[in-house]
């Protein structure tokens, strides 16, 4: 579990219900590019805008924490959180590790969506991506831009290979400033080799994360342990902890490499739908201020940069109260008036 986390975790009910409040409450398995996956649907009302939520890893299933800490969005949103293949409730060992690529789950988001619009009736969807998941969310965004009413990247992506040199950096500077021996042998032999894209690196990267959580570069007011111990009882029972790490070393052994690859710096930065990036000040995992210059980078017809003070780099978690309200307020608000 901890290699997962690291990296930056569902149940089958029947079929989709609504109750005469028109509030819903949903979990079953989809058939998305051919592999049945686990979707959760959660809402007060089944005709308000749709929200899916792309998650982090890769491989790490956030289903539980959204519904957790950030509840909230149901008031204003159908909140779709899913678990994309090969990750946790979805996975299985008949995946094939060739269809596991961001190009694949860019497909499987596009057929959900149109799933999701079709049975709710709706034009377009809120997409909000975190973490690894803002692959996928930039990739959609730029080729089914006719789908979105906004892009939200939290914790956002932007170049592979800077993102693990700027954390790698930051977690041996705070080695060596709080003259911690084993943490600078450790960080210094990683760095001979890290990041690089051979697959050897995954133990690298296990390595350079549990130093970086050590140093405050991955959360920032809260632990891991604190996020997971204040999860609805409702929620961590669903957790399959088996399921959970099969599907984290699945994912990270078939996407890290292509995550290292990437560079949106690099790539087309015209938008055709309203884009918000939301980070977090002392996130060290995605490096907010990579995420700053790609955003100075963007076009699109509206944009907004958001930084979170007391947030690292799981902000819906950190500060759910002003998450909440930036999306079911702000965002939610721009959103449905640029549609």
């Amino acid at each position: 579990m901890t290699k997962i986390i690291s990296i930056l975790v569902f149940i089958i009910t029947g079929p989709w219900s609504y109750s005469q409040d028109r509030s819903i409450n949903v979990q079953e398995k989809s058939e998305l590019g051919g592999v049945k996956q686990q979707i959760f649907l959660r809402g007060k009302d089944s005709t308000n805008p749709i929200l899916l939520i792309l998650h982090g890893g890769p491989g790490f299933s956030e289903f539980a924490y959204f519904r957790t800490f950030n509840r909230e969005l149901e008031n204003k949103f159908v909140v779709v959180n899913w678990d994309q293949r090969g990750t946790h409730l979805s996975y299985n060992d008949s995946i094939e590790g060739k269809s596991m690529t961001f190009d694949q789950i860019v497909s499987d988001t596009h057929e959900l969506v149109s799933k999701l619009k079709t049975r709710f009736g709706q034009n377009k969807v809120f997409l909000l991506a975190h973490s690894a998941g803002t692959i996928t969310g930039v990739k959609y965004a730029l080729r089914y831009p006719e789908d979105l009413y906004a892009y939200i990247g939290v914790g956002q992506v932007v170049n592979g290979m800077k993102n693990e040199m700027e954390s790698l950096s930051y977690a041996l500077k705070m080695a060596k400033r709080n003259n911690n021996k084993e943490a600078v042998a450790e960080l210094s032999e990683v760095q001979k080799n890290y990041p690089s894209l051979p697959l050897i690196s995954l133990e690298y990267v296990y390595t350079e994360r549990k130093w970086l959580e050590k140093f405050g570069g991955v959360y920032h007011a809260k632990s891991f342990s604190d996020l997971f111990e204040s999860l609805a009882g409702e929620e961590s029972a669903l957790i399959n902890n088996s399921l959970a790490n099969k599907g984290g070393e699945f994912s990270m052994q078939h996407l890290w490499k292509e995550l290292l690859s990437v560079d949106f710096l690099s790539a087309d930065t015209a938008f055709n739908v309203p884009v918000f990036f939301i980070c977090g000040k002392y996130d060290h995992n995605t490096p907010t201020d990579l995420a700053k210059q790609y955003f100075n980078n963007i076009k699109a017809p509206l944009k907004q940069f958001f930084i979170f003070e007391n947030s690292g780099h799981l902000i819906p978690f950190e500060e759910p109260d002003k998450f909440n309200k930036l999306l079911t307020q702000t965002i939610f608000n721009t959103g449905m008036r640029t549609k």
